[in-house]
């Protein structure tokens, strides 16, 4: 499920703050020294109350109730304008394609989905001249309970910058011509979340 039509990246920084969780996805960002920016998403987030909801049966496949559920689901998600698509799977999955573009430096903070569900985040610092990628870690209890619900996290990360950065911990660097890439594959509700600092500085 990678994303083809760019060769970007995306600094993903997972939270369980709200009620989604990214379950299986492909996130990518491109960030420019001049502090431009391009961030995408592009795969499931299931939405925990409808889950456990249909797990333990209290909502049936093809209810009135379940539909209308998932319709304030969708609706939630398009009212924001960089959701590019979004679709019922099952389950409580649901399949999203998001995406946005801009200055950093003048919006001063992104997040995807939004500050309550704050699932990928860049945020720009001026005193310290800084843009930072980064997200809170699912707290050990929080992760077991959403694995004795079966649930889990698959994600590709990439990050794509000529900024200098001055703190990472990708699982994988590489180069092309002057810009580097920076990598991770999470394949569990535990792994680390990615960060990543740049200095915009001379």
């Amino acid at each position: 499920m990678l994303f083809r039509k760019f060769a970007l990246l995306v600094p993903a920084i997972l939270i369980l703050s709200g009620c989604y969780l990214p379950a299986s996805f492909d996130a990518e960002m491109e960030l420019s020294r001049t502090g431009l920016y391009k961030m995408s998403f592009d795969g499931y987030i299931v939405d925990l109350n409808i889950y456990k909801s249909m797990r333990s049966k209290k909502l049936k496949v093809d209810s009135p109730e379940l539909k209308e559920k998932i319709q304030k689901i969708i609706d939630d998600f398009e009212r924001d304008t960089s959701t590019k698509s979004v679709s019922y799977f099952k389950q409580g999955a649901f399949k999203v394609n998001w995406s946005k573009g801009g200055d950093i430096i003048k919006s001063r903070q992104v997040m995807f989905f939004r500050r309550n569900e704050n699932m990928l985040s860049i945020t720009y610092d001026k005193k310290k001249a800084t843009i930072m990628l980064k997200g809170k870690y699912i707290k050990s209890q929080d992760a077991a309970r959403l694995e004795q619900l079966g649930l889990t996290v698959q994600g590709v990360i990439r990050i794509k910058t000529d900024a200098k950065v001055v703190t990472h911990n990708a699982q994988k660097i590489w180069n092309e011509g002057s810009v580097k890439f920076y990598g991770w594959r999470l394949n569990s509700i535990r792994d680390k979340p990615p960060l990543l600092i740049v200095s915009l500085g001379g």
